[in-house]
């Protein structure tokens, strides 16, 4: 296992520049990730050749393992890990390549796919390989959102009724986007969020949606959106929201009191006698659970190196959890284009026409 054939296509942000971020918490990239679990990339792809030679003078590759054409690389170097940190609309035409072709593992950057018909392919044809898929919603293996994970099961806060999702941003709206990317910050952040909701509360049954452009033709610059899951949680969602800030906040209201995590920060509040009005009762914070563990980037690679040792690990993020969220935020833009349509889930790939839906 010191020697697991490993290739990394894409050497941007997510694929190993982020780590020169002085701020953020190491490793926060698939190259961190990888070393951080004792996994050796040995060869990599680029379609940027300065940047995949930065990344190669880093990763100690040699010439002859960099590629500018990811077929080329799995052809002559059949790596067993495959890592895609690529473009929207490259993974799912790289991850197929790759189960067709020998990969005994995919790691796949968010969103699965640009579309529903690519990602459900994909999918297929890593079950028809047996190659074991993950999907870098990177939350699921975060020890703060375990903890909020172990204390909802445990009905720390009682019986969950009402859900406020914001992951807001600049947001989007150009009118030059490029349809197969597949959505705008509703899809690139707001995966993470879906997938976060699904995580916590399982299924979700059905959606109403709307987004708002900046122009007639061009991704959403906001999105909000109503879910129900299949428990009976309701949850409000807003995406985008054209702020000058980055938000990612989830805050969970139950019977018995309140969680509430973002970047950087979790906080639990339970109800107490109240200090100001005589026969009612408050919320007050008490003490976050101890959170231990793993970074979130080291423990999915050594998921993954687990994988490759004997194939029966549960996947924390697997590929099935990357077309469910897909499929929900896929949901908000048909909803929306119906105006306000509530839409039941599962949504058949041929019913999301994103070239109809953002006028591209």
């Amino acid at each position: 296992m010191k020697n697991i054939k490993t290739a990394l296509i894409g050497c941007g942000r997510i694929g190993f520049l982020l780590e020169n971020d002085p701020l953020r918490f190491k490793p926060c990239t698939h190259y961190g990730g990888a070393k951080a679990a004792g996994i050796k990339i040995n060869c990599a792809c680029d379609i940027n050749k300065d940047r995949l030679n930065k990344f190669a003078e880093t990763a100690g590759l040699h010439q002859k393992n960099l590629y500018t054409d990811y077929r080329e690389l799995i052809v002559k170097e059949h790596p067993w890990l495959v890592i895609i940190a690529t473009w929207t609309n490259s993974h799912a035409e790289i991850g197929i390549f790759a189960a067709k072709n020998g990969a005994t593992a995919i790691i796949c950057e968010k969103p699965i796919a640009s579309n529903l018909k690519d990602a459900g392919e994909f999918l297929s044809q890593c079950r028809k390989h047996k190659v074991n898929l993950i999907v870098n919603h990177e939350r699921r293996y975060d020890a703060r959102y375990r903890a909020v994970k172990k204390m909802l099961t445990n009905n720390r806060i009682g019986e969950v009724k009402t859900v406020y999702a914001s992951v807001l941003s600049a947001g989007s709206g150009s009118i030059s986007t490029d349809i197969a990317q597949g959505g705008g910050p509703l899809l690139h952040d707001g995966t993470h969020m879906i997938d976060i909701i699904r995580y916590f509360f399982g299924d979700i049954s059905s959606v109403r949606g709307e987004i708002q452009k900046k122009m007639r033709a061009g991704f959403e610059k906001r999105a909000v959106a109503w879910l129900k899951t299949k428990s009976g949680v309701d949850i409000f969602l807003e995406a985008g929201g054209a702020r000058n800030y980055f938000v990612f906040e989830i805050q969970i209201s139950g019977t018995e009191g309140k969680i509430v995590i973002g970047n950087g920060y979790q906080n639990l509040y339970l109800n107490t006698k109240s200090k100001y009005y005589t026969g009612f009762r408050d919320l007050s914070e008490k003490p976050f659970p101890d959170i231990k563990g793993i970074n979130y980037f080291k423990k999915e690679y050594l998921e993954a190196k687990k994988l490759l040792k004997n194939n029966q690990t549960d996947i924390a993020s697997s590929g099935y959890d990357g077309y469910k969220a897909l499929e929900a935020v896929h949901a908000i833009y048909l909803s929306s284009y119906l105006a306000g349509k509530q839409i039941e889930l599962p949504v058949m790939p041929n019913k999301v026409n994103l070239h109809k839906i953002f006028g591209i």
